[in-house]
């Protein structure tokens, strides 16, 4: 989970770095924590799109490929793009 952590970070620097061109935040965190797992994204207040990664399914579901990059992390990256 530490890793993910890390790697939403990094994500989220580049939606900072991407709102400084804007007057007002494009950009916004989303953040929930309920007991063990997070949910953690970003909304795009232009567009109104969001990406949401929820831990619960990284645990719980076999889908995910535990040694690769979950598929939310690279369409959150695509969204402060703009693609």
């Amino acid at each position: 989970m530490f890793k993910l952590n890390k790697e939403f970070d990094n994500i989220w620097e580049k939606a900072e770095n991407s709102n400084s061109a804007y007057k007002k935040p494009r950009f916004l965190k989303i953040f929930q924590q309920s007991k063990r797992f997070v949910t953690v994204g970003i909304y795009d207040s232009q567009t109104f799109r969001y990406e949401l990664f929820d831990s619960i399914n990284f645990a719980g579901n076999f889908r995910y490929n535990k040694n690769r990059r979950p598929p939310e992390f690279d369409r959150m990256e695509d969204l402060i793009k703009g693609k």
